[in-house]
């Protein structure tokens, strides 16, 4: 059981975003798998060990006690960044069922010269390379070098791959006629 709360995921998670820093970005620094990071950043404090928690809170600068009014650094500006969104639940990344598990297809994008390298749909620093070995994007769900997915699935224990994808499917064109009207 973790010390942390949810709330200390989200303010970690701010903290590395206004930096515009990557979620692997922050795993390598800290030691860690990128998708532990997303997980932890999503709310489950169990994915990290404390010691891990803390080496990022140091890298972040961010209190693990009560932060009161905090300031962080302001957002890092790049123009015209390819990359993706590390964020599962985007509707950026569309889920797939492949072997009877899940896989995101990535959009990739090219972020906005006022808004830096973050995703056009959630706001999400943009991942510019593998997480998991660093080389360059290819077109696809996994990289080319290592095998690895782009995007670290979080889908509930013991929903069906299909069904799960097929819904989320469902979610995502819903979520992008809505944003046409």
């Amino acid at each position: 059981m973790s010390k942390y709360s949810i709330d200390c995921c989200r303010r970690i998670a701010e903290a590395r975003r206004s930096k515009g820093m990557t979620q692997s970005a922050l795993a390598k620094a800290a030691g860690c798998m990128q998708s532990a990071v997303s997980m932890f950043e999503k709310g489950d404090p169990s994915k990290l060990a404390d010691s891990t928690v803390e080496k990022i809170a140091g890298i972040l600068g961010v209190k693990l006690e009560e932060d009161k009014g905090g300031q962080s650094a302001p957002p890092v500006h790049h123009s015209h960044i390819h990359g993706f969104c590390p964020n599962c639940s985007c509707p950026s990344n569309v889920p797939f069922a492949v072997d009877g598990r899940v896989i995101f297809r990535p959009v990739r994008e090219i972020a906005s010269p006022n808004g830096g390298p973050r995703c056009v749909e959630c706001g999400e620093v943009l991942e510019t390379c593998c997480p998991s070995c660093g080389a360059p994007l290819n077109e696809g769900a996994c990289c080319a070098a290592c095998g690895a997915p782009y995007v670290a699935s979080v889908v509930p224990d013991g929903a069906d791959a299909e069904s799960w994808s097929r819904a989320r499917r469902a979610e995502i064109r819903d979520i992008r006629d809505l944003s046409r009207a």
